[in-house]
């Protein structure tokens, strides 16, 4: 009996620490973006601080973008528009290349699975040059395209795979019988695939876009034009060669992870069952 209270008790201390160690860095990333700075650089710090203020977030997106030409609300546009179209292209190339490996019983499959596996392993900055000159020769660098043009090559691989495994474990009976009763392709794809994939679809769409919204590199090398800045460079933006605008980089730090943080607090059921259904290929 001792020992079952002592399990229970290191089991609920262990996730103790563990929260602790996730919302502590988070704690002291939105608290002091409502400090003043005399107090956001008081030492020893202050766990709950004596003031609050909203002036980082009003220079933030008053201030910034008619001073110093930091527009906030515009990256965070752009960042949505490029990230929700190439998320999109991104779940139709994985959807179908998914469907395709899953179904399919052509010779080599197993060499083209493979050789997704192995675009994954490689280094992405391997590849900035080359997308660089291509962008560039094609008149798109400094222009949102460029991105939705590229994020989808850099996202799709790992996507095809989790949708192949997916649609894997779906009972192709069903298809069989829809087949037999005379549907194609398109309507066993949007009447039978997609509603029973609908965790899949969901979790592809998310990772899709947390990836591209986190990305900086690869914005910052197509996209550096300011009109064009996503929210990651636009962040990048606060970091000086000798100074850092803290109040505006931790404001707008705030705002930046809101989009990832609120789509996880929705959609986590969806995203845990796509993943963890994808990953038991039979």
């Amino acid at each position: 009996m001792k020992t079952r209270a002592l399990s229970t008790a290191l089991y609920y201390l262990l996730i103790v620490l563990l929260l602790l160690c996730i919302l502590v860095p988070i704690y002291w990333l939105i608290m002091p973006s409502f400090l003043p700075p005399d107090e956001m650089f008081a030492f020893p710090p202050h766990l709950f601080p004596k003031a609050f203020t909203l002036k980082n977030y009003y220079d933030l997106i008053v201030t910034y973008p008619r001073t110093v030409t930091i527009d906030m609300l515009l990256y965070l546009r752009n960042s949505f528009f490029a990230c929700g179209i190439a998320s999109c292209i991104v779940l139709v190339i994985s959807v179908l290349a998914g469907y395709a490996l899953a179904r399919s019983f052509l010779p080599g499959k197993g060499t083209l699975r493979t050789a997704v596996i192995l675009t994954q392993m490689m280094p992405a900055v391997l590849f900035f040059i080359p997308i660089y000159l291509f962008m560039k020769r094609l008149g798109l660098v400094n222009n949102l395209l460029a991105l939705i043009l590229v994020y989808p090559g850099m996202v799709a691989p790992f996507s095809t795979l989790i949708s192949e495994a997916y649609i894997a474990n779906i009972p192709q009976e069903i298809e069989e019988s829809a087949l037999l009763d005379g549907a194609g392709v398109g309507i066993i794809l949007f009447r039978i695939i997609f509603p029973l994939a609908a965790p899949m679809i969901v979790a592809i769409l998310i990772y899709s876009f947390v990836w591209m919204w986190n990305d900086l590199v690869i914005a910052l090398v197509l996209c550096h034009a300011n009109e064009v800045r996503t929210a990651s460079v636009g962040l990048f933006s606060f970091i000086g060669a000798a100074t850092v605008e803290w109040g505006g980089l931790l404001a707008g730090t705030v705002l930046c992870i809101l989009p990832p943080l609120l789509l996880f607090a929705f959609f986590q059921k969806f995203i845990i069952q796509g993943i963890l259904a994808g990953s038991l290929k039979t």
